[in-house]
């Protein structure tokens, strides 16, 4: 779901636009990346934002190799709706 944070656990290929096409590029373990799509299912590529950038990864390697980060509010609770 767009919005949702993920940690990477393991080293994790993206694609990059470059000098107008794609390159594939390594995120690297502990990197935060936030999905950027609504679409989030099945095995296909989908943009996420990493360093401020907009990159595609696929999202069984998100699922595989990330780490899902709870939604909290400024204070540190949970929010409603928002578990593992």
């Amino acid at each position: 779901m767009a919005g949702d944070k993920y940690r990477i656990k393991s080293a994790t290929i993206a694609l990059f636009w470059e000098e107008g096409r794609h390159v594939a590029h390594m995120v690297p373990i502990g990197s935060i990346i936030t999905i950027d799509s609504e679409q989030f299912n099945g095995n296909k590529l989908t943009e996420v934002l990493w360093a401020e950038k907009k990159v595609m990864m696929f999202t069984q390697d998100i699922r595989a190799r990330g780490e899902k980060l709870k939604a909290v509010t400024a204070a540190g609770d949970p929010i409603a709706g928002h578990f593992d």
